[in-house]
């Protein structure tokens, strides 16, 4: 008589093999290298941002300290934020911006040919038609944070540029003519008989959020006008 085959009954789970040393090292290890990629590459990534973030800052804070304008010109992204179109061919360019949290403001000097202030009132969204003679725009405190003076005068006063770059203003009693050149710039005429800077400005308005920008030009040598704008812009 033939006895049924009975299959064995499942092993209990208290009944597994023991877990040898080489697989119990072989998970540990597994389990550690999960842990530390879980862990480390965000922990990389927030350090390597929080690095970027501070150099800009310090980058920004370094530029937005600088003792008056900047003899350069602002870059690309700066003359297209604040709608300052600086042109071609424009000589003793400086610069100089500040920020808050309410108001940012870029001032930029300059000077250029007839040609080139044209060109300049056109892509700003005025014109030469539009420059009132004698009024300079530009406010005392804006003129007091850019180092730009302008006294009283017949016109409008004298403006004296900041060191760096900026062109010599133009001296009362002088009757030298203009001279250009690639290292030594232009030397602005004298302002006429009276000896008086002759002034004129305007102001640009736009509607918000994009930029508001006063204009004043030194228009003593109308061949080589020095110009002198701040653009200011709401966040």
């Amino acid at each position: 008589m033939t006895v049924p085959h009975q299959s064995t009954p499942p092993r209990a789970p208290q009944d597994k093999l023991p877990e040898d040393r080489r697989h119990m090292i072989r998970r540990r290890w597994l389990t550690a290298v999960i842990i530390v990629l879980l862990v480390g590459i965000p922990a990389g990534y927030l350090v390597i941002s929080a690095g970027q973030s501070r150099d800009s800052g310090r980058d920004k804070e370094r530029e937005s300290s600088a003792a008056g304008l900047q003899a350069n010109r602002p870059s690309q992204m700066k003359r297209r934020v604040f709608e300052v179109p600086i042109p071609a061919g424009a000589w003793d360019v400086a610069y100089y911006e500040t920020s808050n949290w309410k108001t940012s403001r870029l001032y930029v000097q300059f000077t250029t040919t007839a040609t080139g202030l044209d060109a300049f009132l056109a892509e700003s969204g005025t014109s030469r038609a539009q420059l009132v003679p004698g009024h300079v725009t530009v406010s005392e405190r804006d003129a007091d944070i850019a180092d730009w003076t302008f006294d009283d005068g017949p016109t409008g006063g004298t403006a004296t540029p900041p060191t760096g770059g900026a062109a010599t203003p133009a001296t009362a009693g002088t009757s030298a003519p203009a001279t250009v050149g690639p290292s030594t710039g232009a030397t602005e005429a004298s302002g006429g008989a009276s000896g008086a800077t002759v002034w004129a400005g305007t102001t640009v308005t736009r509607e918000e959020p994009r930029p508001d920008t006063d204009i004043t030009v030194d228009l003593t040598d109308p061949a080589f006008p020095r110009v002198y704008a701040v653009s200011t812009t709401s966040p």
